[in-house]
């Protein structure tokens, strides 16, 4: 583990050790010190320091790096349902992020690095990733174990040539068999961590299937024929019926669900590579076959 040394000058006596850090390198907040400081990561002529430790003219301070959990190859419970030399479909549970967005989380690219030998690896921060599901989203995802298959694949989704099939419940009932949604979809202007429907967003198209309903709740198969951020919860939101557990986008049901019930259960598509028809089909998660018991959707003897 590396560690960082530095020697306290004369004029920088008398101040706060997460104070000093924080206006010494500003790549880190002094909040973010004191945590480092009482984690353990920080010590003062050799003893671990505590952040309100004031210091002296001479003093002597380590910063040692955190391990970073980012590339860490990590085993996970992952069903990899297709490999070939160029590409692999995964079935993503619930729960877990695409990828990190600083060193200490653990995503699916460390069971990545440690269930393939190969990935892309044109954006370094996301090996093998080329498109991706929300944390609580489940299911199929399609990773690039080669350049020339990422780029490939990149294309497939830009052209809208990848079949993706998703299924959900939503709240309340619909009249038709089949609903088509044409909505733009844009970052909320108030909310940042949002989407909204709007016409000035990028354009959605949501294709949804009615499967099942009773008096409060639907099951429903929705093909994206685009793939914009949130789109199947944004678009679900927009027709006043949000998806089941999604509390971002207006669920406000008594059934508690951690998070959207919300999973990707079919994709098709021809190999970027070798040409040949690629279809991929998961099963049904347990935590939707609890879903669809809760909501009277189905008895559990019926999902056995």
């Amino acid at each position: 583990m590396q560690a960082k040394l530095i020697k306290l000058n004369d004029e920088d006596a008398g101040q706060r050790i997460d104070v000093f850090l924080a206006n010494f390198d500003d790549s880190k907040t002094r909040s973010m010190y004191k945590k480092l400081i009482e984690e353990g990561y920080v010590s003062v002529n050799g003893s671990a320091a505590k952040a309100s430790y004031k210091l002296n003219a001479g003093d002597m301070i380590e910063i040692r790096e955190k391990e970073s959990k980012r590339f860490e190859k990590i085993d996970m419970d992952i069903k990899v349902l297709y490999e070939d030399d160029d590409i692999a479909v995964i079935d993503k549970p619930r729960g877990l992020i695409v990828h990190p967005t600083n060193d200490e989380e653990i995503s699916l690219v460390n069971f990545l690095l440690y269930r393939f030998t190969s990935l892309s690896n044109i954006d370094e921060t996301r090996p093998g990733i080329g498109h991706r599901l929300d944390k609580d989203t489940s299911g199929l995802l399609i990773i690039a174990k080669n350049n020339e298959a990422h780029e490939k694949m990149k294309e497939l989704f830009k052209s809208r040539e990848i079949y993706k099939e998703y299924i959900t419940i939503a709240v309340g009932n619909f009249d038709d068999e089949v609903t088509l949604v044409d909505k733009g979809i844009m970052r909320d202007p108030i909310k940042k961590i949002k989407m909204c429907a709007s016409d000035e967003g990028k354009r959605a198209i949501s294709e949804i299937h009615l499967l099942k309903q009773n008096d409060d709740y639907s099951y429903l198969k929705v093909i994206i024929k685009t793939g914009r951020t949130h789109q199947i919860r944004v678009h679900l939101a927009y027709l006043n019926h949000p998806v089941l557990g999604d509390r971002t986008y207006g669920y406000r049901g008594k059934i508690k669900m951690d998070g959207q019930v919300l999973h990707c259960r079919k994709v098709s598509f021809i190999h970027p590579i070798t040409n040949n028809l690629i279809e991929i089909e998961s099963e049904v998660p347990a935590y939707f076959k609890e879903a669809l018991i809760k909501t009277n959707l189905y008895k559990a003897k019926d999902l056995q």
